[in-house]
């Protein structure tokens, strides 16, 4: 049998209390205890426990820190299980103790992997420019998979995928770049794409960007004089004459632009004596 020689309030932990024992050889600290936990074990000073029964409250109160922990975590934002698993596995949570406070979680109604991927998928969708794709694998990080993942995703649907689509292509269809409009074409679908956008979305988005824009002539043109000039530039110490010419022709119209566009500009160089 030991006695409880001493108990004492942690003083950087409110709620908390240090626990000293004597097991006949003078006292000595035994281990921390939940103000909760020290009330309900009815513990007090002078009270002779077993090694057993001590060990027992021990336990108890391991398993209490971890479902304080996880509480702590979701009082943040929501979690989903596979997250706050994570989490108290990070912190060394036994990992007993880490199921029995993922139980507990649910039964009391602090999670729920329905309700954190549907709020998820909302907020993704209105603050981020994130296609479903992206979104979809995210969930799956966090666990959500399946049916869940299904009914959540439905929130994102294909109107909304092309609308905000359209708005990333009408940004890259709009920029400065000296480049070929058709150049400008594959570099909005590619970063549509990259952003988790589906193919098909991809392609109507930019082709609806493209429709709504009125061309922009002057822009093409100064575009093939800025890549041409390059070109120039480029080839003129290694070639000249009509291979010269090709190299530039095939250069440019690799870039996206026009026979009619490049036509014009190699008549033009060809006038200033560029090449």
């Amino acid at each position: 049998m030991v006695k409880i020689a001493k108990i004492t309030t942690q003083k950087n932990n409110v709620g908390r209390y240090n626990i000293f024992l004597d097991d006949g050889k003078g006292e000595k600290f035994g281990f921390g205890l939940d103000e909760d936990l020290l009330i309900r074990s009815g513990i007090a000073k002078g009270k002779e426990m077993s090694e057993e029964a001590l060990q027992s409250l021990i336990e108890k109160d391991a398993a209490h820190k971890c479902f304080t922990l996880a509480l702590q975590y979701l009082s943040y934002r929501m979690r989903s299980k596979k997250e706050i698993k994570t989490y108290l596995l990070k912190k060394e949570q036994h990992p007993d103790h880490v199921e029995e406070a993922l139980r507990r979680l649910e039964e009391q109604g602090y999670t729920d992997d329905a309700a954190f991927a549907g709020a998820f998928v909302r907020t993704k969708v209105n603050t981020t420019s994130k296609g479903p794709l992206v979104i979809r694998k995210e969930l799956q990080e966090k666990g959500i998979a399946g049916k869940i993942a299904d009914e959540a995703m439905t929130f994102y649907s294909f109107e909304k995928e092309l609308e905000k689509a359209v708005k990333l292509a009408n940004t890259k269809l709009q920029s400065k770049s000296k480049k070929s409009q058709q150049e400008k074409r594959q570099l909005a679908q590619q970063q549509l794409l990259s952003k988790g956008f589906t193919s098909s979305a991809a392609k109507e988005a930019v082709s609806l960007a493209l429709s709504e824009a009125e061309p922009d002539v002057d822009a093409e043109l100064e575009a093939v004089r800025y890549q041409g000039d390059k070109l120039v530039r480029k080839y003129v110490q290694k070639a000249e004459g009509y291979e010269l010419v090709q190299k530039i022709k095939m250069a440019l119209y690799r870039k996206g632009f026009s026979m009619d566009l490049i036509q014009k500009y190699l008549e033009e160089a060809k006038e200033q004596d560029l090449y």
